[in-house]
């Protein structure tokens, strides 16, 4: 028989708080991207209880527990378990829940599987809930709702949560037919025990839907994503009809690089969480973002600046694609449109706070009073660590504004004769002022003074000009040698100007059969 369902006055207020939408101070409506923001819980609504009592104790990840969970002033049916990975190690705990019967814990779609996340390491308790309404005004195909909770476990406050969409397959979530995969980036799949494979590459992907997988799905996913990496990591990879883009869905890519770039978000360097889905004929799309708490000025056991790269660093594939200049003009310009929502999303954070103040309090007196976890500490007390928050996001936002320099060209070519290569450099905007780019000439398989000159030097942009060259000096030993490459290397730039990708090329000096 179903359970009773009963919501009170107060109840209903606060479930429609929940879901007004913005309204610019000019008295116009609220935009698309505004409203998509309200839509999935930004900016927050005052927290609310939610109330879980099981018949045991939670003391693992792997299996469920049965009990109830009452929020809204309705009780169900559900089971609870732990989640999370080295965030279940932590003293504050995250939890998922199964419901019995599909309901609607936030918005208004119906689900059996939703989220706690403790946010531990976040001690402003809010970049998650930033970063999902940024990522839902993006291209990206969805981004979970949320709703701030205080969770109440078996009589015992638990404090400050997010209560969240389960990132799956389904139709409202990630809404893919019946052949499609739901995949995950995961350095620890094995750990995790989620089945999954290494490529040739060294990338990890696991599957995420469905949660058992045939040898024939195996091997349907692993030959798609060995021939993406054949191609991406080709020499024709940025040919726009045959390379990666026939592959992969650049605009969502781009879009869900820059959410990530943005925050720092130490997971988004191929390490984990980094979901992206497949339909086999079709490419794949990237997507969605999860999983800030270690961002945005916090990393494991260390701390990030607003003015360095952190997505983009490493050599998997986002770093690969960098590599073209086209994709990283298009970062680029993406990001000239994305900066306002980002912003906006910003300047609302200290609201936000306020909004959460009474709970956030509490949350902040039970589980952040200590020196647990001193490395995720930013400020003195609560105040505080939202105005580092806030203030690291607004430097990050005004650095990756900033002019960006960048190679033009991917390789370069030449015979082996005495001549001077001019290997181009771009910037993205014409400057207002002269731009000093330095730049080195080093050895890749070739040998310095008897392939080539070596060297370090200097690039100047007149105000308006966008594109300058590298001269490198290529020398005629005269001996009969193989193909060897020559590394070009910008290494700083004056006037703000960031240096951007690729920041690195090949000149690639033919072999030599006399």
């Amino acid at each position: 028989m179903p359970l009773l369902k009963k919501i009170s006055v107060a109840t209903a207020l606060a479930v429609a708080a929940s879901t007004v939408v913005l309204s610019p101070a000019s008295g116009n409506e609220p935009s698309r991207t505004d409203r998509a923001a309200a839509v999935i819980g930004w900016p927050p609504a005052p927290p609310t209880q939610l109330v879980i009592d099981t018949a045991g104790a939670v003391i693992d990840r792997e299996d469920y527990v049965p009990g109830t969970v009452t929020l809204d002033g309705v009780t169900r049916v559900t089971e609870v378990r732990g989640r999370g990975n080295s965030t279940w190690g932590w003293a504050k705990k995250p939890y998922k829940l199964k419901l019995e019967e599909d309901a609607a814990l936030v918005g208004s779609r119906e689900y059996d599987e939703w989220v706690l996340l403790a946010g531990y390491a976040d001690r402003s308790s809010l970049r998650t809930a930033a970063a999902f309404a940024i990522a839902a005004q993006t291209r990206l195909q969805w981004t979970p709702r949320f709703r701030f909770v205080e969770v109440v476990l078996n009589g015992q406050s638990q404090g400050l949560y997010l209560l969240t969409e389960q990132v799956e397959e389904g139709k409202g979530r990630v809404d893919l037919p019946d052949d499609g995969y739901l995949l995950e980036i995961n350095q620890r799949y094995l750990r995790d025990d989620e089945p999954g494979f290494r490529t040739r590459r060294g990338t990890p992907v696991a599957f995420k839907d469905p949660d058992e997988v045939t040898k024939r799905q195996r091997r349907e996913v692993r030959r798609a994503v060995s021939r993406f990496e054949k191609v991406l990591y080709g020499p024709d990879f940025a040919d726009p009809d045959t390379g990666y883009a026939a592959y992969v869905n650049v605009r969502k890519l781009i879009d869900w690089y820059l959410v990530e770039e943005l925050f720092a978000n130490q997971d988004s360097n191929f390490q984990s969480s980094v979901h992206f889905s497949w339909v086999p004929g079709k490419r794949f799309v990237f997507g969605p973002v999860w999983d800030f708490d270690l961002s945005a000025g916090s990393r494991w056991r260390a701390s990030s600046q607003p003015d360095t790269w952190v997505t983009r660093v490493g050599r998997h594939w986002v770093a690969r694609m960098l590599e073209d200049p086209a994709f990283s003009a298009r970062v680029k310009s993406r990001w000239a449109r994305l900066k306002p929502v980002a912003r906006q999303v910003v300047s609302e954070i200290p609201a936000a706070a306020a909004t959460l103040a009474p709970a956030a309090e509490a949350d902040w007196a039970q589980w952040h009073a200590s020196g647990d976890l001193e490395w995720t500490h930013h400020g003195r007390d609560r105040q505080a660590e939202v105005e580092f928050l806030a203030d690291w996001l607004t430097r990050r936002i005004q650095w990756l504004s900033s002019n960006e320099v960048r190679l033009g060209g991917i390789r370069q070519r030449t015979e082996e004769r005495a001549r001077t290569v001019w290997v181009p450099v771009r910037l993205q905007s014409p400057p207002s002022a002269a731009v000093d780019v330095s730049w080195t000439v080093q050895p890749g398989t070739a040998t310095a003074a008897e392939d080539f000159v070596a060297g370090t030097g200097q690039v100047s942009f007149a105000p308006g000009q966008t594109e300058r060259y590298v001269p490198v000096e290529v020398l005629d030993d005269r001996v009969a040698e193989g193909r060897e490459t020559v590394l070009i290397t910008l290494t700083g730039a004056s006037g703000g100007v960031v240096v951007g990708s690729p920041s690195t090329t090949t000149l690639v000096i033919a072999a030599n059969t006399r």
